[in-house]
């Protein structure tokens, strides 16, 4: 099942400065980075810092952001063998918490950054819903954001304020699927089709 998802232009100014906005618009944002953990898994939760964490890829940064008062469940899958032996993957499909997932930069030049999550997923052709509670947060937060960043030639990809200055400044160049993309929208863009789970106005909540 096609998670929901934002996509988003973000510089590493960008990504502090998410973290920052989400925590001040509801306290309690808990958040820590890699894929692979090892330690308790309830410790993403209740104190990340206590955690040894890695990255599942050497390309990429993910940021799993989880809400004290509204996430719960944390499931982790103990790795017996290969490279992440002893180590533990996150579920993110199970796992209470919103996962933003940032390509790695290349000098003058930036790909979306993706800030989805499962609010049901499927389980022996049954479809499990998470927590209302949860659902409802990652949801709103989406939407949020969709509605208080601003937009860039793509109509469901939105831009941080670092990166769209830098863009208009002509010192970063945004790409998307190996296309150049303007950092705001002008006459005459072309219509790209937003990937399954995309937020956008005309977009339902998950049912």
């Amino acid at each position: 099942m096609a998670a929901r998802q934002l996509w988003l232009f973000l510089t590493a100014k960008d990504v502090e400065s998410l973290l920052a906005v989400l925590d001040a618009r509801e306290p309690g944002l808990i958040w820590s980075q890699g894929r692979y953990l090892r330690g308790d898994p309830s410790d993403l939760l209740a104190g990340p810092s206590k955690l040894e964490r890695r990255e599942s890829l050497p390309a990429e940064m993910r940021i799993y952001l989880l809400h004290r008062k509204h996430s719960a469940e944390v499931v982790a899958h103990p790795q017996p063998a290969g490279p992440f032996s002893g180590w533990a993957q996150i579920d993110e499909e199970r796992t209470d918490a919103l996962v933003l997932r940032v390509p790695e930069a290349h000098p003058g030049e930036i790909q979306p950054a993706r800030l989805y999550a499962h609010t049901s997923y499927w389980r022996g052709g049954e479809k499990i819903r998470k927590r209302p509670v949860f659902a409802l947060w990652a949801n709103q937060t989406l939407r949020w954001l969709a509605a208080n960043l601003p937009r860039t030639s793509v109509d469901f990809i939105r831009i941080g304020q670092d990166a769209l200055d830098r863009a208009k400044a002509g010192t970063l160049r945004l790409t998307y699927l190996y296309r150049p993309i303007a950092p705001v929208k002008v006459a005459g863009d072309a219509v790209v089709a937003p990937p399954p789970g995309a937020i956008g106005e005309d977009v339902p909540d998950e049912g």
